[in-house]
Formats: structure tokens, C-alpha cells, sequence
């Protein structure tokens, strides 16, 4: 590989969508084009909507250890797992939210100290059911579904809880982030609007059509982005971001360069300095390699 610009000393990737494929992994392309950056003295590091274990147990996978900005920038973790900031709704901010989510058909997840967690009772297999009708006539669906049946059924990542209000007053402790998922984009538009006009101090993005997340202002990926530069002594124009979706929109702002994917949304195209290629043709390393032959800047 030729060397990286010498303007760029930072690599920030988003996860899904970006430098995970289709089958949710890193490829080895992907791995090997970050680990020859890293040999020529350029940091890499993740920023996803994910729970940091979530994403540090993908990057593990991978062989990649650095720093991860987790559950879109609620939480940011140095390369050896210590906390360097966190951004958190308070007890208040999480009832409201719930009790917002909860008065509609939809799927939701809470981000916590006690890690992920959703409502016990019907509602998971409600959504499975969804999930199955869906996926006869739906290719998103179909891949929802097994995300949804690992997570839930094998995997068991998710807590269910029961008494969930009693649960967020008393045993979550700091709560990074809701996410709610749907398929019906209007209802998820709907209660996008409501939150934000009835609970104060919070932020609402997107990283996907069918999904909406919540949470505190300062939050986001590029409040996240500058504390982790700053940490790492580098300056934020020396720092080249990575992503494909409305969450990954903050970091495009403030970084030198913004780099959206061929996957990705247009509005994260239309302010990207550079487009890529998709996720499914290791945009990441293609990313890396436009870089380090100076055809980008």
C-alpha cells in the first residue's frame, strides 16, 4: 500500500453498513487494508449505534483493537475499555421516551448499564410473527428476520424485563439510548415527532429506514468524534470519517474528510466530501486505499 496522506492521522468507520458486510463481519480485505493504515502511524477507531460490547466483540472477531465510540456517541471507550466520556438521559428523559414507544405496535430497546433490554411479554413474539409474514415478500425482512431470531432466540443479547419503569428508576443505571424499529415508516415518523416535541434535552436520529434512536443532546457521533481526537492529540482536520446513515451525519460535519458509502443514505452522500464503495465491495478498503495513493484528500 502507498502511504496514507499525511493530513489524515485518524480513521473513524461506522459499523453497520460500512465496514461490516452483508454478513455482518468484517472481511478480510477490510481488516487487512485497516492494519496496514495502522502500520504507517494512522489510528483507527469504530463509532456505531451498537452497545460497545456488542462492537467490541465484532472487532475482536476481526483482530482490530482500538478505541470504540458506542450506542451513537453516548458512550466513548479507549482501545483498552476504559469509559473517557459518557452522554446519558436521566431516569426522566427514559420514562418519557418509554411511555411514548410504548403506546404504539413497535419494537423498542434500551441501552444501559445492565445492557440491552426490552418489555417482557408478547411483544417479541409478536414481532417475530411480523417478522415472518414480512419476510415472504420482503429481501429486508428476510435479513431482519435472522438478525431478530440470533439476537432473541440463540444469542439471547437482549434482556427482557418485566415492570419496565420500575426496572429504569431502580437497576438500569446509566441509560445510553432507545432504539424502536418498524416497517411502517410513517408510524415511525409519527413518534420521531412526538418525542422530540414532548421530551426535552434529546436527540432523535436515524441509521436505518425502518428504525428511529433516541438520545441525550450531545450524544451524537460528532460531539463524540472531537472528545475522541482531542483524547488521541489529534486534531480534528487530520481526522477522515466513514459512514453510510442520517446517525453518521454529525461526524461528516466536523471531520477533515467525510466519506459516505456507495449503500448509503443520499442525504449522507449529498455533505461527504467522497462517496465509496458499497459495504458489500469493502468500501472501507477502497476508502483507505483512495487515501494513501492521494487520488483523495
Amino acid at each position: 500500500m502507498e502511504r496514507l496522506a499525511k493530513a489524515i492521522k485518524l480513521l473513524i468507520s461506522d459499523m453497520d453498513g460500512t465496514v461490516l458486510s452483508g454478513n455482518q463481519k468484517i472481511e478480510q480485505e477490510t481488516i487487512d487494508a485497516i492494519h496496514a493504515a495502522k502500520e504507517q502511524g494512522v489510528d483507527f477507531a469504530i463509532a456505531t449505534g451498537r452497545n460497545y460490547l456488542n462492537a467490541k466483540e465484532l472487532t475482536d472477531q476481526a483482530g482490530i483493537v482500538c478505541p470504540i465510540i458506542a450506542s451513537n456517541g453516548a458512550r466513548v471507550m479507549t482501545v483498552d475499555g476504559e469509559q473517557l466520556s459518557a452522554t446519558t438521559l436521566s431516569s426522566d428523559q427514559a420514562q418519557q421516551i418509554y411511555s411514548i414507544i410504548s403506546q404504539y405496535e413497535v419494537f423498542f430497546e434500551m441501552f444501559c448499564d445492565q445492557g440491552l433490554v426490552t418489555a417482557q411479554g408478547a411483544t417479541i413474539d409478536a414481532a417475530y410473527d411480523s417478522l415472518k409474514d414480512m419476510s415472504r415478500e420482503s429481501d429486508r425482512a428476510k435479513d431482519v428476520l435472522d438478525f431478530f431470531y440470533k439476537r432473541y432466540y440463540v444469542n439471547e443479547d437482549v434482556k427482557m424485563i418485566d415492570g419496565f419503569r420500575s426496572f429504569i428508576r431502580n437497576q438500569a443505571g446509566q441509560v445510553f439510548k432507545f432504539i424502536s424499529f418498524s416497517f411502517d415508516q410513517d408510524l415511525m415518523k409519527k413518534i420521531w415527532k412526538e418525542i422530540e416535541e414532548k421530551v426535552e434535552g434529546i436527540y432523535v436520529t436515524s441509521s436505518g429506514h425502518d428504525n428511529i434512536e433516541v438520545m441525550a443532546i450531545g450524544a451524537d457521533k460528532g460531539t463524540a468524534v472531537k472528545t475522541l481526537a482531542k483524547h488521541l492529540g489529534v486534531s480534528i482536520d487530520e481526522v477522515a470519517v466513514i459512514g453510510d446513515n442520517l446517525n453518521d451525519v454529525p461526524m461528516f460535519k466536523v471531520a477533515g474528510v467525510a466519506i459516505a458509502m456507495g449503500n448509503g443514505h443520499e442525504d449522507a452522500k449529498a455533505i461527504a466530501k467522497h462517496v465509496t464503495k458499497t459495504n458489500d465491495e469493502h468500501g472501507v478498503g477502497h476508502a483507505i486505499s483512495q487515501l494513501a495513493s492521494g487520488a483523495w484528500s
